[in-house]
């Protein structure tokens, strides 16, 4: 499955990462440790990139 790291906007195989965290009860996955650290030091700094859009 192919998924969008939140934090660099890369888009990469969800299988291939040990990167995992589940936030608000949606789990994200992240390409690297940075980009999961980054996560979790400021996860609403990201979280709205990933939230659908209402209109």
């Amino acid at each position: 499955m192919k998924v969008v790291c939140p934090v660099c906007n890369r888009l990469f195989e969800a299988e291939c990462t040990p990167y995992r965290q589940s936030h608000q009860e949606i789990l994200y996955y992240f390409d690297t440790e940075i980009c999961m650290l980054a996560f979790l030091k400021e996860p609403e700094r990201f979280v709205y990139k990933c939230r659908k859009e209402e209109t």
